[in-house]
């Protein structure tokens, strides 16, 4: 799957837990779930880089989504 499918998946389900849209909001947000810098939330969050198995891992955990839905490589969302 693309970057940016990987983020329309991100983003619906971060939809889903409730995060606010608005940008900033939900950058913010994110940044500290995952622990990183706000422009690489960003950047995940547009579909404008890859995630690093590591951190794909830890926002699969903080998510508690199946990486592999994340990564559109399947169609079960839950473990």
């Amino acid at each position: 799957m693309s970057n940016k499918g990987f983020a329309e998946r991100l983003n619906k389900e971060l939809d889903e837990i409730g995060v606010p849209e608005r940008c900033e909001e939900r950058v913010e947000i994110l940044a500290k779930l995952i622990k990183v810098p706000k422009f690489k939330a960003e950047a995940i969050l547009n579909g404008n880089t890859s995630v690093e198995p590591p951190l794909l891992k830890l926002l699969a955990d903080e998510l508690e989504v199946n990486i592999d839905w994340l990564l559109g490589n399947s169609d079960k969302r839950h473990n």
